[in-house]
């Protein structure tokens, strides 16, 4: 179980939603240890193959998880950042990050994704997936939904912040006013 002076923030969301320009932004600002779970995959080679169809690698979660646990202890306050990763145990507030469709779209196109993976994005964007995906990994109260679309930076960072206040206001004790 989770120290209770320990704080966890997970970002998540569709590839697009501005996960990783978010949380470099609150780990600014709040002080955080900033944990991309993409990176880790990539550089300690969590992965057992990868998916042509959805251009990516197909993440081993059985190898992943232990090893985000074990960096998740080094560090009181952090700040997770990627894909849904079943970490329950170790996490303290979930945002998940979404975006209106069209913005979404020239974001998914601008980084050069074929048609089929941007239509899968969307789709999952469209279908809320995450936040399905996610109330089978975390208790509902855990969760937020929050918009983030083009020149919103601070008041998406901002809004998180507002939700971390009303959940666990001890973790903005000399941060924030």
């Amino acid at each position: 179980m989770q120290n209770t002076s320990d704080f966890t923030l997970y970002i998540t969301g569709i590839p697009g939603t501005g996960k990783t320009t978010v949380a470099k932004e609150l780990v600014k600002r709040l002080k955080m240890h900033y944990l991309e779970i993409n990176t880790e995959v990539l550089e300690q080679g969590f992965y057992y193959g990868y998916d042509i169809t959805r251009d990516s690698v197909i993440i081993d979660e059985e190898l992943l998880i232990p090893h985000l646990e074990g960096l998740l202890k080094l560090s009181s306050r952090n700040c997770l950042v990627g894909p849904l990763i079943p970490l329950s145990k170790h996490i303290s507030l979930i945002i998940i990050l979404r975006t209106h469709i069209p913005n979404l779209r020239k974001r998914l196109e601008a980084r050069n994704y074929n048609t089929n993976k941007i239509e899968e994005n969307i789709e999952a964007e469209i279908m809320n997936i995450l936040y399905y995906d996610a109330i089978e990994f975390f208790p509902e109260n855990m969760i937020f939904e929050v918009q983030n679309n083009d020149c919103r930076l601070n008041e998406t960072c901002d809004e998180v912040i507002s939700i971390i206040r009303q959940h666990d206001p001890s973790v903005l004790i000399g941060f924030i006013d």
